[in-house]
């Protein structure tokens, strides 16, 4: 994967992920995808990950999509970008090699999670996500990136870059 002039450009492979247990890859969220679409905002981490996106299974809940849509539909009317470029940003992410996980994560165990650590119920979701399925956690947010390290879980994101 890679950013080319007309936008995001998907590996020849992105179409045959690698194979293997439901539980590999890594897990990411959108903290990590918008820089992707913006490269005012990218960072030599996200372009890093970013060029290696065909490289391993990367797994999102199906939140991610509704996030990213989120995030394009709010950067129209601030004039980061016309109808034109939102719709082929759109069409950009569908492409993305990204399995979306389908599984609801369990309600109780979802606010307990959110609760604890001062999340988001849809950040929790994406820890949720990486807990169950074993996935290093791929994010800049800080609060996320906390709230793993102190389950003890395995991320991966460059200190330089973390968000608040």
């Amino acid at each position: 994967m890679s950013r080319g002039s007309q936008g995001l450009q998907a590996p020849q492979a992105a179409q045959a992920l690698p194979s293997g247990p439901a539980s590999a890859g890594r897990g990411i969220d959108a903290s990590v995808t918008v820089p992707w679409v913006f490269a005012d905002e990218a960072t030599p981490f996200t372009e890093h990950l970013l060029d290696t996106l065909g490289e391993q299974v990367i797994w999102a809940p199906t939140l991610w999509v509704f996030e990213c849509a989120n995030v394009l539909q709010s950067a129209q009317p601030r004039r980061r970008i016309d109808a034109h470029r939102r719709a082929e940003i759109a069409s950009e992410l569908s492409t993305l090699p990204v399995r979306l996980d389908s599984e609801i994560p369990d309600f109780v165990n979802l606010d307990r999670l959110a609760a604890a650590h001062g999340l988001s119920a849809f950040d929790a979701a994406h820890l949720e996500l990486a807990l169950r399925r074993s996935l290093p956690l791929v994010s800049i947010d800080a609060r996320m990136i906390a709230a793993a390290r102190a389950l003890g879980h395995p991320v991966l994101g460059a200190a330089s870059n973390v968000r608040n």
